[in-house]
């Protein structure tokens, strides 16, 4: 008999755990229930993709074997139901939002808004309460079954037909579900050796568009190999401080300051900007035509005019100008190479802040990338809370130490 994770996964969302969602968003029950019925099974839809490539079947099963599946299925009512709990475990999945690769997660997110009338922000935290459930879930069957990695990967991606009647209908035309399908068609025909999943070449008709699980999983695992080995430990992670634009920490101190009046700039193969004199943008092609100055694996430039959505390693439009200079400098200098830094405050768990600064550093290296620059010629590393620049004692310090920079690797 066909296993439907969904109706697995919804049965854990009894009343009272969506009565504490309701609550912990401070949305109408009814809502969060409609919010629930797009976020799951796009959640599920992720681990089929994952399944369907060679290596991403073991990586789920090292992640499940990391999860305490146990205790999150039997004490979500607890968990959900107390301030301090709830923070940790909503915290854990949040972090992993914006660990992206190839998805706009803002179009997730607000598909599922605009379905079930919930604001953005609320979409956010159910996804990041519905991860751990779902890798659960699934977790949960593979050791009570003793499920093997091709039995396993048989079992993801042939979810097809009990998650997509419940997807927004934007999401399941965005989601290409149909390579999926034919690959589970493929698997009951012919079953899969281990030798074959090892060497089963990933094809584009069977990559959906990377969705939020793959890396939400590493979030729920890391959450759960905690309380594995500590059962009694709470681990509190306190909030981001929000800025008066509504942008969860800035991400430059450098933000703050003046960066001069607007000058012109021209640089060889006939590009011409037009940037604050003092700004990030002066002081890296300064750095690049000094000729006496050698490459130095310390000294980075703080970016000026890099933000990011609420919540999210997502870059604001108002980031574009820059990102796009950046690229104009390189496209200059085709010899030049750089790294992209993500750096945090204090405020918080230390592996939450680790994984953060590294997604939002990947943003910034994407966002230059598809500007037609290589990827191979820039680099990015998150640092989290390490090599602050000013005292996480005030406000105006850890406003400083939450900054992207960047480093010139090759000129």
């Amino acid at each position: 008999m066909a296993v439907n994770l969904l109706e697995l996964t919804k049965g854990y969302i009894t009343k009272e755990v969506g009565l504490s969602i309701s609550i912990l968003t401070e949305e109408s029950a009814s809502d969060v229930q409609t919010a629930l019925l797009g976020a799951l099974p796009g959640l599920i839809g992720g681990t089929m993709n994952t399944a369907s490539t060679s290596g991403g079947v073991y990586e789920l099963i090292g992640l499940m074997n990391l999860n305490n599946e146990n205790y999150v299925l039997n004490n979500l009512p607890e968990i959900l139901g107390d301030p301090i709990k709830s923070k940790d475990f909503i915290a854990n999945g949040l972090s992993m939002l914006p660990m992206l690769l190839d998805l706009d997660l803002k179009t997730v997110i607000e598909s599922i808004a605009a379905s079930s009338k919930l604001k953005a922000n609320s979409v956010s935290k159910i996804l990041s309460i519905s991860a751990p459930i779902v890798l659960s879930v699934i977790g949960k069957q593979v050791k009570e079954k003793s499920i093997e990695p091709v039995k396993l990967t048989t079992l993801l991606v042939g979810q097809k037909e009990y998650i997509i009647k419940y997807l927004p209908k934007d999401l399941s035309t965005i989601w290409d579900f149909k390579g999926l399908e034919d690959l589970n068609k493929s698997l009951q025909k012919n079953p899969l050796s281990e030798h074959q999943l090892e060497n089963k070449p990933v094809s584009g008709t069977t990559k959906i568009v990377y969705l939020i699980l793959a890396l939400l999983l590493v979030g729920a695992a890391v959450w759960g190999y905690k309380k594995l080995n500590k059962e009694e430990e709470t681990i509190v992670v306190e909030d981001f401080p929000v800025d008066s634009s509504g942008v969860k920490g800035k991400p430059s101190g450098v933000a703050e300051r003046n960066p001069g009046q607007l000058v012109t700039k021209q640089l060889p193969k006939d590009i011409v900007l037009e940037i604050p004199e003092n700004g990030t943008e002066a002081k890296l092609i300064k750095f690049i035509q000094d000729s006496s100055v050698v490459v130095d694996k310390n000294y980075w430039i703080d970016f000026d005019r890099i933000t990011f959505e609420p919540n999210l390693a997502e870059l604001d439009d108002d980031s574009e100008a820059q990102i796009e200079n950046i690229a104009k400098i390189m496209r200059a200098y085709p010899m030049v190479n750089i790294k992209i830094g993500g750096y945090t405050d204090n405020t918080g768990d230390a592996t939450t802040n680790l994984m953060l600064s590294k997604s939002r550093a990947d943003a910034v290296k994407k966002g230059i990338a598809k500007n037609d620059i290589k990827i191979t010629r820039i680099q990015s590393e998150g640092y989290g809370i390490e090599h602050p620049i000013a005292t996480n004692d005030t406000e105006e310090g850890r406003t400083q130490n939450r900054r992207i920079a960047i480093n010139v690797t090759r000129k």
